[in-house]
């Protein structure tokens, strides 16, 4: 079990994956990465950026959400294939991205209501004695 753990210890990519979520080899992941940039980069074309900067942007979207999605899909569909789901995120990536914004613009929206809710339900309120 040292001897394993010692082993283990030796590869860094490993580790440092490891600290970033992903318990599934590192071969896998850098290939998942890089069909999840090739996904984002085709989707682009069909939909180009207004300028340079947005293609950085584009790119680290699908980076986030394909790193995302690498650390989800073993939990939840333990048999599906890491490499393709990454690719998959990294294609949508941009509607993912909009869409978590407009959902947090909406929460905001409402942010006292909830605020409201969320106080109701962990303080108990208050009573009067006469």
């Amino acid at each position: 079990m040292r001897d394993q753990a010692a082993d283990f210890a030796k590869d860094w990519l490993t580790l440092a994956l490891a600290g970033l979520g992903i318990t599934f080899a590192p071969h896998q992941w850098i290939g998942g990465m890089f069909l999840a940039l090739a996904g984002a980069a085709f989707a682009m074309r069909s939909d180009p950026e207004q300028d340079q900067r947005e293609l950085w942007l584009v790119m680290l979207g699908a980076f986030l959400a394909s790193h995302l999605a690498a650390i989800a899909i073993p939990i939840w569909l333990p048999n599906a294939p890491v490499q393709a789901i990454m690719a998959i995120t990294g294609f949508f990536s941009r509607r993912i991205t909009r869409m978590a914004l407009r959902v947090a613009g909406l929460v905001e929206a409402r942010s006292d209501r909830v605020a409201d809710r969320v106080i109701d339900r962990v303080l108990p309120p208050i009573v009067k004695e006469d």
